[in-house]
């Protein structure tokens, strides 16, 4: 009787080099054939062949493996998660700069029908989530896959570039998963929300997203009252940078009255902190600090009653001669309140890099923050009055955008005027950043002369023109290059000023490309845009005037609408 063949079982992951030579293979890298034979080892590393035509071709390599393989070890999708990727895929361009669309997970079955690497998706995340964060640090998958949106697309458009110093993705997500405190337990969920609400904003299943929003909103606002009865985090760490999360999720769900309790909210609590310089506590609360002040001078802008305290910044950059004098401050029974915002104001701006976040400089801020303070106290006051003060600051702020203009004209790059040497080359940006930072840097510039000209002289559109085009020359080089957030306030400002039809055209080419990022106070920033226009054009047809010299203000468009906008 003849014996029966025992069947030799067969492996097919072993490397190229002991299939093709049909010896059996350690699987080491390089394994141990190899070695011994001096041959290159390529492990078992896909090999791709092209075929033309009807060409055969007989593989060595592997031919069956069972699919369940292909993705063991990976943890199940949720359908909405699966739903996302499959429309990322329908939205997906060929070029991975111009994705507009976030990555919710570092792996997807997906990846073969775009062209972004996966070794490019997740890289944050997974960082993250090896200095503390595992699958336990989540309460839910909802929760995991809500912080992953927040590292990998959310931190990312909260500025106008990549940069490898962003402090939403450098220092937040980090500091929320320690959890340790009430602060930094607000500041997860804060952030957490913040997600929901941009994902809502996508078309992510809105519903969902929006009560996920709702739920972890309610959860950080509790933490946050934790935080304060008990001075847990001395206000100036995770409780700050909470409150600032929650302000920025409300710019993000589009709810426009809701984001100026929280900045006041937060102001207080800095005025209010058991330390007299917090943003010397470390980076993560140096930012923070940062991002307060530059939102407040930002909105600043938008106020269009009452008369808001004045937050005059110490010159540093410019020469006597070019510095921008005190703004007068007005009488007001909270005078020590005020002397104590302005010198905290100061302080916080003198810290390196403040700025850099939006995109501008101390500098340009001070400007803004100095034409904001005049102009206010010039729409309180009776018309009659004379204004030296004004007409100062108009001379002062002139003398320092002219200043900054030559310095842009001669460095296209310059280095940041409070900058220290970055600490290593991770730090440093690649010059396709420092293109954009310059594109940034030259729109808000040119977009504080059309600021100062209009808010302070009432000049007629037609004025400001040059200053309007210039702007959008780098607006438009910046959105060829990138497909970044470019900052709402020196857009704004020039679209709100243009009449012609080659400005009205990047002008909506601009909106266009913000309206795509999930950001729910670009709509209304659209409507107050075009309701100037609008303006223009009855005028100019009631009237038979040039439109370059119909002046519409767009804080009166504001406030006709009832939208309490921050553009940021």
């Amino acid at each position: 009787m003849e014996a029966v063949r025992a069947r030799r079982r067969r492996e097919f992951t072993g490397c190229w080099r002991c299939r093709e030579r049909k010896v059996k293979c350690d699987e080491g890298s390089p394994c141990s054939a190899c070695q011994r034979l001096g041959l290159q080892c390529d492990g078992s590393s896909t090999r791709l062949v092209w075929l033309n035509g009807k060409q055969s071709y007989r593989s060595t390599g592997r031919r069956y493996m069972h699919c369940e393989r292909t993705w063991d070890n990976y943890p199940p999708l949720d359908s909405d998660v699966v739903d996302l990727l499959i429309a990322q895929c329908d939205s997906m361009e060929t070029n991975v700069n111009e994705c507009p669309w976030p990555m919710p997970v570092n792996y997807t079955p997906f990846f073969a029908f775009h062209s972004i690497p996966p070794t490019s998706l997740g890289s944050t995340v997974n960082l993250v989530l090896a200095n503390g964060g595992t699958d336990s640090t989540h309460a839910n998958r909802d929760d995991k896959f809500l912080f992953q949106h927040y590292v990998n697309y959310v931190a990312l458009v909260m500025m106008p570039f990549e940069h490898p110093c962003n402090p939403w993705k450098r220092y937040y997500p980090s500091v929320s998963l320690e959890y340790s405190a009430p602060g930094k337990r607000a500041l997860y969920h804060a952030i957490l929300a913040h997600a929901a609400f941009n994902l809502a904003h996508l078309g992510a299943d809105s519903p969902k997203m929006i009560r996920l929003a709702a739920k972890h909103y309610n959860t950080s606002i509790q933490h946050i009252n934790d935080s304060i009865q008990t001075s847990a985090d001395q206000g100036s760490g995770g409780t700050l940078a909470a409150i600032m999360t929650l302000m920025m999720a409300e710019v993000y769900s589009g709810q426009s009255r809701k984001w100026k309790h929280h900045l006041q909210g937060a102001w207080a609590l800095l005025l209010n902190s058991s330390s007299k310089e917090p943003w010397k506590e470390s980076q993560f609360a140096c930012f923070s600090t940062q991002s307060l002040l530059i939102v407040k001078i930002i909105g600043n802008t938008t106020l269009t009653d009452r008369i808001h305290s004045p937050l005059t910044l110490t010159p540093g950059l410019l020469p006597a001669t070019d510095r921008i004098a005190p703004a007068v401050i007005m009488p007001s029974p909270s005078s020590v309140l005020v002397n104590a915002e302005i010198a905290y104001a100061s302080s916080i701006s003198s810290t390196p890099q403040f700025g850099f976040t939006i995109g501008t400089q101390r500098s340009l801020l001070e400007c803004i923050s100095s034409i904001t303070s005049i102009s206010q106290q010039m729409r309180a006051t009776p018309p009659t009055k004379t204004y030296s003060d004004a007409d100062r600051t108009v001379s002062q702020v002139l003398a320092c955008l002219d200043h900054l203009q030559t310095q842009a004209n001669e460095d296209p790059h310059p280095q940041h005027e409070t900058d220290s040497a970055p600490a290593s080359d991770l730090d440093r940006p690649s010059p396709q950043v420092q293109n954009l930072a310059s594109y940034q840097l030259n729109a808000f510039i040119y977009a504080t002369y059309i600021y100062l000209y209009r808010a302070l002289m009432d000049a007629p559109p037609k004025r400001v023109e040059p200053y309007v085009s210039l702007a959008f020359q780098n607006i438009s080089a910046f959105c060829e290059q990138s497909s970044g957030n470019f900052s709402l306030w020196p857009a704004f400002i020039a679209a709100v000023e243009t009449y012609t039809e080659d400005g009205m055209k990047s002008a909506q080419k601009w909106l266009e490309q913000s309206i795509q990022f999930g950001l729910g106070n670009r709509l209304p920033t659209k409507r107050i845009i075009e309701e100037v226009w609008r303006r223009r054009e009855d005028a100019h047809f009631e009237r038979a005037m040039d439109k370059g010299l119909i002046a519409v203000d767009w804080r009166d468009v504001v406030k006709d609408l009832g939208i309490d906008i921050l553009l940021v």
